[in-house]
């Protein structure tokens, strides 16, 4: 921000020889003295760090107090006894009554950025820290508690700023090379209701090799969540970019042996 000022009709002044003893230089646009003498002019203003009418210059007794210093503008001539000046004002300068509006569009995303998610709650069948059987289908699922939806909202001059964030899908990493992308958060296995023999009708997958070869003896389970994000206002609103959530777990993979015992 700029603001621009006008001096126009200055007018000089000219050095008194019997009260300066010194050097004088005048032009167009007035004179500087050099007094040798001591004595001030007349009205004359206190230098920085003087003292004014003997008392101190930080307005003690029978003193006045110092004027505040400001930056001279930037001034050039464009007539005879004329000059324009030009002040540029920062930030600094309009101190903190000024506020600067900033779009709702930067507002949803700073609000964005501070969303907290839960990280997944990984459920399984068989359960997880149990041995799970080759050829045996894996039923797979996210607790309820980590999936649903979390928003967050942001005061802006005139209204306000809301971002929500929903969970929509889940991408497994089985740990034996293979990946399923369930859209949802899977179907929670309930014994009694649900045959152990049946796949998931959503979310699972069935081991093929047992996990004895890998380095801790464990498959390496882990899920990547999806969340949309979306943005609403008094002005509008839209989507943003999705943001990720993951969680890991262990699965120990066996295989089935039958025990064959002699008879007679």
């Amino acid at each position: 921000m700029t603001a621009t000022a006008l001096l126009a009709g200055t007018s000089t002044a000219w050095a008194d020889p019997d009260y300066f003893e010194g050097n004088a230089h005048c032009d167009a646009f007035g004179c500087e003295a050099d007094a040798e003498s001591g004595q001030e002019a007349p009205g004359a203003a206190p230098q920085a760090g003087e003292e004014s009418g003997g008392g101190s210059a930080s307005g003690g007794a029978g003193g006045g107090s110092t004027a505040p210093v400001e930056a001279e503008p930037n001034c050039e001539e464009v007539a005879l006894g004329q000059q324009e000046c030009e002040t540029t004002l920062t930030e600094a300068d309009l101190g903190d009554e000024a506020v600067v509006a900033e779009a709702p569009i930067d507002v949803a995303d700073d609000a964005r950025d501070a969303l907290e998610l839960p990280q997944p709650g990984i459920a399984a069948s068989p359960a997880l820290g149990q041995p799970v059987l080759v050829q045996v289908p894996v039923w797979l699922w996210i607790d309820e508690e980590t999936w649903s939806p979390e928003s967050a909202q942001a005061e802006v001059p005139g209204g306000s700023v809301s971002v929500t964030a929903t969970p929509t899908s889940a991408r497994w990493s089985m740990g034996d090379g293979t990946t399923v992308t369930c859209e949802g958060p899977g179907v929670p296995y309930v014994a009694g209701r649900h045959d152990p023999a049946a796949a998931s009708p959503e979310c699972g997958h069935t081991y093929t090799r047992a996990s004895m070869g890998e380095p801790d003896g464990t498959y390496d389970l882990g899920v990547e969540v999806t969340w949309e994000v979306t943005w609403e206002s008094t002005d509008g609103g839209g989507e943003l970019d999705p943001l990720v959530t993951s969680a890991a777990a262990e699965v120990d993979v066996v295989e089935s042996h039958g025990l064959v015992e002699p008879t007679g």
